[in-house]
């Protein structure tokens, strides 16, 4: 594939150097001279075009028609903007855009229905880690479906849990929450219905909504997310 980033910082000239050992075509946007020129040393590969972003003449000297994938990754999330704007126009390909400030995400997401932008949040991202990481006693995240609003969790039942010793059907849980599995420990994981009882130790996998986190830990382990 060939891939366009916009940005030769840090993150780019990383992301630039996988791609490379991942045999792909890569040119880098970057206006820096002195960052350009750093880079070209560091990746020992002449893949760097000094010039502005968000000129389109520079996006179309680079390449941009016919790129398969366009990352705008500069540090400013309203030059982004217009890398992405200018790339629409003028090409077909994925556009990845990094964020900065999370309340930008909206305008990104929002540009194009059928091929919406992939849009990377480090702020958001460094956030749910430590969020995830501060509640893996109670509730730990597995994975995260869709555009995050799902999430398929893992927690345990303890002796004192609420959940204890009652079935499913028993527990009032939130609406959309799925047990999806629950592991009675020795090799024995079930798939429940209404009818299973949980018992001190099991391991619960359930598919539940982000916002219905505080609920499914009152109903299962009787702690705060």
């Amino acid at each position: 594939m060939f891939i366009l980033i916009v940005g030769g910082g840090k993150v780019g000239t990383y992301l630039a150097r996988g791609l490379l050992k991942q045999q792909h075509e890569v040119v880098v946007i970057e206006k820096d001279g002195r960052k350009a020129q750093m880079m070209t040393n560091l990746l020992e590969s002449d893949i760097a075009v000094v010039g502005d972003g968000c000129d389109p003449n520079v996006l179309l000297q680079a390449g941009v028609a016919r790129a398969d994938v366009v990352v705008a990754d500069t540090g400013d999330d309203e030059d982004n903007l217009v890398v992405i704007l200018i790339t629409k126009k003028h090409s077909k390909a994925r556009c990845i855009a990094r964020v900065n400030n999370p309340k930008n995400k909206l305008i990104f997401e929002s540009l194009d229905s059928d091929q919406p932008v992939t849009v990377i949040s480090s702020t958001e991202i460094i956030l749910d880690i430590i969020d995830d990481r501060v509640n893996a006693t109670t509730l730990e995240t597995l994975a995260r479906l869709g555009k995050g609003d799902l999430e398929l969790v893992q927690l345990s039942i303890l002796a004192d849990s609420p959940a204890s010793g009652r079935r499913i059907a028993d527990l009032s849980l939130p609406s959309g929450s799925v047990i999806v599995a629950v592991d009675h420990g020795a090799g024995e994981v079930v798939i429940p219905n209404g009818e299973t009882v949980f018992n001190p130790g099991d391991g619960v996998i359930a598919m539940i909504k982000h916002t219905a986190r505080a609920e499914v830990c009152a109903a299962l382990v009787g702690k705060a997310p």
